[in-house]
């Protein structure tokens, strides 16, 4: 019985591994499909800045919904709808006959990922209810992670050499169903399917969420190019922060009524629970603006073709996929905290050597990006098992979409951030590059410390009682 029930948790762990895998892949495969389906859609720069925006504004939009509609109909239920909604998504880019039709189809795709990866890690937690086994789980789930995102550059670059940027979406159309079918196979009615009691959905904090991430996610996109002081981007940071007041004001009124909320307020209660979305939002932005600018550097300034600028993030990507396995035995020993702070320094340590890596070999750049994808798996698995492990088990659902939510704010304004940096370095590119990784080196220090503070301020396995 025993052999069989580990035989089970090992499907449902690949199945939300599959689905995680489905999403990440797709974030990095996309940019690199970029130039070829501009050519051939004949869109405009501005049209394919929006193939990836449309994709972050609806996915960060649509997070916090993702996770109440698995407490609302379960986690199954969510996470299969959200492969199914995913990968029509992916089938409506692949048909697209014009840019106009695949900005929707790609808002499909952020909708189905947003409802999708909530459910992975709730999934895990309930699965994997012994501490030792669901830390080496969510560091398998974060390896997969890793792999997905250093699959994305080097087989986009690899079908793009073939063929067109239509077979990259549609392989994953395939990925998409083998995880359905996998998923409704492996994964328990019994302990995920539709919970006991009616819980209603929250429809106006969804909406509010939803207008206030994406109007900080628009105007951090659009404040570089369209410049801070225009009217939009004033605009859309001022609709923000007041959906952000009217949101928190909502939620706390819900919750002291007993009216299910989108967010239960007392989870911030918990010290870890704010650490983990600490680290969680560094470590995105130095992800993404690492992947982002340094593409920028191979190509536009060392010359490197785009297959040869995705192998050249192997030492990082996939480094990061190796260490997950050992990240899940130090946190077994260790808890997820101290890895979590000893991945915020290992990142800042490689930021910084970054940064003074003026006149580096290819090679002199690899080893340090490696260091970077040492601290990020490091990261990956003990962020989001601090985040679900200091809040009640039910709060699961929340605590992952929360913390997915900052995941996706850190890397939009990493990329925003850091593109202000070296774009408005009056010495070029190269030498604003190395301000930025500083500024980015520097903010992780600080991050680490903050972090820290926050643990050794909690009582040892602490949780809020009543959220």
């Amino acid at each position: 019985m025993a052999i069989r029930e580990r035989s089970s948790q090992k499907l449902v762990l690949l199945a939300v591994c599959l689905g995680l895998m489905l999403s990440m892949f797709n974030s990095t495969m996309t940019n690199v499909a970029l130039p070829d389906l501009g050519r051939s859609l004949h869109a405009s720069d501005t049209s394919l800045q929006w193939v990836a925006t449309i994709y972050t504004l609806t996915y960060a939009a649509a997070l916090l919904l993702g996770g109440a509609l698995g407490d609302r109909w379960g986690r199954r239920t969510a996470f299969l709808l959200g492969v199914l909604v995913f990968s029509a998504g992916s089938l409506l880019c692949t048909l697209a006959p014009v840019t106009g039709l695949l900005l929707g189809a790609r808002a499909v795709q952020a909708l189905g990922a947003a409802i999708m990866l909530p459910q992975t890690l709730s999934i895990l937690v309930h699965e994997f209810t012994d501490p030792r086994e669901r830390a080496r789980a969510v560091s398998a789930w974060a390896g997969v992670a890793s792999l997905g995102l250093a699959a994305g550059p080097v087989v986009g670059g690899a079908l793009l050499s073939v063929t067109t940027w239509r077979a990259a979406f549609a392989l994953t159309v395939l990925l998409g169903v083998v995880t359905c079918l996998l998923g409704r196979r492996s994964i328990p009615v019994e302990r995920h399917g539709r919970p006991e009691g009616h819980r209603t959905l929250d429809v106006a904090g969804s909406l509010t969420a939803a207008v206030t991430l994406a109007s900080l996610v628009f105007a951090l996109s659009e404040g570089e190019t369209a410049g801070w002081s225009s009217p939009r981007v004033l605009g859309a940071l001022a609709l923000s922060l007041l959906g952000l007041a009217v949101f928190i004001a909502t939620q706390l009124s819900k919750g002291r009524n007993g009216r299910n909320p989108l967010m239960p307020m007392g989870v911030w209660r918990s010290r870890p629970f704010i650490a983990a979305n600490v680290g969680g939002f560094a470590y995105f932005a130095v992800f993404f603006g690492v992947l982002f600018f340094y593409s920028l550097d191979l190509q536009d300034q060392r010359g490197y073709s785009v297959l040869a600028a995705g192998f050249a993030f192997l030492p990082m990507t996939l480094v990061m996929a190796l260490v997950a396995p050992v990240t899940g035995r130090l946190m077994a020993r260790y808890s997820a905290a101290p890895v979590m702070i000893s991945g915020l320094a290992v990142t800042a340590a490689g930021s910084l050597l970054l940064a003074a890596a003026s006149r580096a070999t290819l090679a002199g750049i690899e080893w340090r990006l490696a260091l970077v994808g040492i601290g990020c798996g490091l990261l990956s698995s003990s962020i989001s098992n601090l985040a679900v492990s200091s809040v009640p088990d039910r709060l699961s659902n929340s605590a992952s979409a929360v913390q997915n939510t900052f995941r996706q704010i850190g890397s939009t304004l990493g990329v925003a951030v850091l593109g202000i940096i070296v774009r408005g370095s009056g010495s070029g590119f190269t030498v604003g590059l190395q301000e930025g990784m500083a500024t980015i080196g520097t903010f992780l220090v600080v991050c680490a410390l903050v972090s820290l503070l926050l643990v050794l301020g909690s009582p040892r396995g602490s949780r809020p009682r009543e959220a």
